[in-house]
């Protein structure tokens, strides 16, 4: 077997490369062993993470979830917050009214701030749910953020709706109970005009132990109707500047529509011309001067090969 001496070349280019390497040493004289491995952990970790984030959705797609998850709890709370109301407007004899009208204005209080919470996620997802994606990826997350918006627009309606009912039936009670004060108040001058005359023939009076308990009641019934009715009427205001905040959200709503109507003009006229087209095509393929163009060249071809074999006979 045919065999070559490539010492000697191996230990030119082993001294040749001892030379390269003494004039490189100080360009890379702050560079170590432990340096280059750290350079290419932080590398391949980079690389990592890029990879990773590749994989995982779209960073607007939390608040989505985000907002849908609110969207749910708004409703159950306004279910529960009705079904309160109803208990609340109910005539009851016992101390459970003020524990109502507590669990009434903290799950009034709640909804509210649920609400703000949605306003401000949409009001994210338009402002910086889609800066890294493509023209494509933003027009999805515009799309998703005004048919959001538009639910919850929805639901603040209905709340505000329901604020409203409430507090009408609230007024509509203590305007029944003026004729019971009416009542009273007759009573009170009767009263009195009665003690000034026991009083003028030296005899004692006053109310009766009765009449006092009923009249306290009723004026603390009445205070208590009147700060719900403030607390309300606050809550409307509150939903009413959710609402016109939302309305700028939604107000492209319409044009989005219309872009999808026009999207699908343009989809029906294109189909409409491919259809012409495969017609078009149809004819021409079934046309008689294409069968007899074509029947004209196979009888050439058939009349020029028997020339040829005749020629060659």
């Amino acid at each position: 077997m045919a065999t070559r001496d490539l010492t000697r070349k191996y230990v030119d280019y082993r001294t040749t490369a001892k030379i390269i390497g003494r004039n490189s040493l100080s360009p890379l004289s702050g560079y170590t062993m432990d340096s280059g491995l750290l350079e290419d952990a932080s590398q391949d970790s980079n690389t990592g993470w890029a990879a990773a984030r590749m994989q995982l959705p779209p960073a607007w797609v939390d608040l989505v979830d985000r907002v849908d998850t609110l969207t749910a709890q708004i409703e159950a709370k306004m279910k529960e917050l009705e079904a309160l109301h109803r208990k609340r407007l109910l005539v009851g004899f016992d101390d459970s009214e003020a524990a109502r009208e507590r669990d009434i204005d903290f799950i009034t209080q709640e909804i509210t701030g649920m609400l703000r919470e949605a306003e401000s996620a949409l009001k994210q997802l338009g402002g910086g749910g889609a800066d890294g994606g493509g023209g494509t990826e933003k027009l999805v997350t515009r799309n998703v953020q005004k048919s959001m918006a538009k639910r919850i627009q929805a639901l603040s309606i209905e709340f505000r709706a329901s604020q409203k009912h409430y507090m009408a039936q609230l007024k509509a009670q203590k305007s029944g109970a003026a004729p019971l004060f009416d009542f009273l108040a007759a009573g009170h001058d009767t009263l009195e005009t009665e003690r000034r005359a026991r009083e003028e023939n030296g005899m004692e009076g006053g109310f009766t132990p009765e009449q006092l308990a009923v009249l306290e009641e009723q004026e603390v019934t009445t205070a208590e109707r009147d700060r719900e009715i403030q607390h309300i009427a606050r809550s409307i205001e509150e939903l009413s500047q959710i609402f016109r905040e939302l309305a700028v959200l939604v107000i492209d709503q319409g044009t989005v529509l219309d872009r999808i109507d026009f999207n699908m003009e343009q989809v029906v006229e294109h189909t409409k011309e491919g259809v012409h087209q495969l017609v078009r095509a149809e004819e021409n393929q079934k046309s008689a001067k294409a069968t007899r163009c074509i029947v004209c060249l196979l009888c050439s071809i058939f009349v020029m090969v028997l020339i040829l074999i005749i020629k060659h006979r």
